[in-house]
């Protein structure tokens, strides 16, 4: 084997510490949920049909409506300011502002990688904002075209089905799964890439799309 360099032992430290980011984060969202400032997301999600089993498997959570609450969290537990902006939770504005929250007053949605670890969220809003649904940017942990949401819950499922349903959001995905189809995944709020088809023909040989029959389904 050869040698691994410096740089990339310490790219893979500062991608552990942003596990560990995400990981607190998705945490903390879930206990905003529980919590009285996540009562209009509980009855988003129950009005929805969505059970409490269901909530607490895909670790639904919510962002409070508040411009630092999730950074103070983050600070109190001794992760730096770069971290938080390198994980894609809080935004530095280019005018050398102070940092803020990315996501607020959003339910969230955890998007994990192959093992099971959270490295992006997604996040409906709760208010007329201009983007109904909000995802974390790029980052060293994730990369949208690579991944599909709910894959590490439902391979085990495609595995048995020997069919993978593809559906268009978070919401479809938790709904078909608690319906009974739990071999269900979703892009992750773009058009299917090359490599997130590549990884379905490997799943199964004609994953089932099904997606909305407006504009961007059939895009």
């Amino acid at each position: 084997m050869p040698a691994r360099s410096p740089e990339a032992e310490a790219q893979d430290k500062v991608r552990a510490t942003l596990y560990d980011v995400m990981a607190f984060a998705a945490e903390w969202f879930q206990g905003r949920l529980a919590a009285g400032s996540g009562r209009s997301a509980r009855e988003y999600l129950t009005g929805r049909g969505l059970t409490d089993d269901t909530i607490r498997e895909f670790r639904l959570g919510c962002a409070p409506n508040n411009r630092s609450a999730l950074k103070e969290a983050l600070l109190a537990r001794k992760f730096s300011k770069q971290q938080l902006v390198d994980a894609g939770l809080v935004i530095s504005p280019e005018d050398g502002g102070d940092t803020f929250d990315r996501f607020r007053n959003r339910i969230m949605f955890p998007i994990t990688e192959p093992r099971g670890r959270v490295v992006a969220f997604g996040g409906r809003a709760l208010d007329d904002a201009p983007a109904k649904y909000l995802n974390s940017p790029e980052t060293s942990l994730f990369h949208k075209g690579r991944l599909l949401y709910n894959l590490t819950r439902a391979r085990a499922s495609v595995r048995d089905e020997g069919s993978v349903i593809v559906a268009e959001g978070y919401m479809d995905v938790i709904a078909l799964h608690q319906a009974g189809f739990a071999n269900a995944v979703a892009p992750l709020g773009t058009a299917v890439t090359e490599e997130q088809l590549d990884l379905l023909w490997r799943l199964a040989p004609e994953p089932i799309m099904c997606f909305d029959g407006d504009k961007a389904g059939f895009n």
